[in-house]
């Protein structure tokens, strides 16, 4: 391995890092990041008894306001030390950040059909919180094996992160 190629290895992409709306180790990161920050949203939101329509009104606003403090704080690291343009930076920071709006979708989804009415309140709740569990431990199974992990790591690190969802799905349990 000569100077050259450490220099290609290092500026290369990362784990599979595709080009598409931040897809690689960022956008991983951010969707556990927005399925943490949801389960959270909706354990805390929900034990007062409320309806799949209000706990899911105040989880997209809370998401939304995560986001976009994160699309805030990229900007600030992308253009701190540099003279860069804003619109830029701003389109680089929403492609960098875009894994916690994929992260939060499938529970929200899964909300919305409660506040719509297709599903009773507390299944709407409870499923979302339990869809979130479910993509913590498929995330980083799927992520790890991609870029090349073993079988073993990659079920340890999915279990890992499965029990920080349950972990966050008993914190509702307490709050009842």
């Amino acid at each position: 391995m000569n100077s050259e190629d450490v220099g290609q290895e290092v500026s290369g992409p990362r784990g599979g890092e595709d080009s598409r709306l931040g897809r690689g180790p960022r956008a991983v990161a951010g969707a556990v990041y927005g399925l943490v920050s949801i389960i959270a949203i909706i354990a805390g939101a929900s034990h007062f008894d409320d309806s799949a329509g209000r706990v899911f009104a105040f989880a997209v606003v809370s998401s939304m306001v995560i986001w976009t403090v994160h699309i805030y704080a990229t900007i600030l690291a992308e253009s701190g030390s540099e003279i860069a343009p804003w619109r830029s930076a701003l389109v680089t920071s929403v492609r960098h950040e875009f894994g916690i709006v994929e992260g939060v979708f499938v529970p929200l989804v899964i909300l919305l059909l409660g506040a719509i009415g297709w599903l009773e309140d507390e299944r709407a709740i409870n499923w979302s919180m339990w869809s979130g569990v479910v993509l913590l431990v498929l995330i980083p199974l799927f992520w790890l094996r991609r870029t090349g992990r073993s079988w073993a790591g990659s079920l340890v690190a999915a279990g890992a992160c499965g029990l920080l969802g349950l972990g966050l799905t008993w914190m509702k349990v307490l709050l009842h």
